[in-house]
């Protein structure tokens, strides 16, 4: 199954958002490379949920948390594409 948003896709929004202006307030931008480099509350708080439960006696396993704005955008393969226009078996055959 294709993911709904790419990595890519993803960093470029985060970067975009550092550029942009907050529309509830034009002297601040959207964010900030130092909000996104804290892990939102969310996350703390099933990280800390894991290591309280005797369910994960090894505590939380699952991704690290990273800030993708710190990332560089991984530029796309190009790939090129050949069609064929005809094909000998596309013609009728003579007897």
């Amino acid at each position: 199954m294709e993911q709904i948003f790419s990595k890519a896709s993803v960093i470029k929004l985060l970067k975009d958002g550092l550029k942009k202006t907050n529309p509830a307030n034009p002297k601040k931008k959207m964010w900030t490379l130092k909000d996104l480099d804290t892990p939102p509350p969310g996350w703390t708080q099933v990280v800390e949920d894991c290591e309280k439960n005797p369910a994960f006696p090894n505590g939380y396993e699952g991704i690290k948390y990273i800030n993708l704005a710190r990332l560089s955008t991984p530029v796309p393969l190009k790939t090129e594409e050949k069609v064929e226009l005809t094909d000998p078996k596309d013609f009728p055959t003579k007897n």
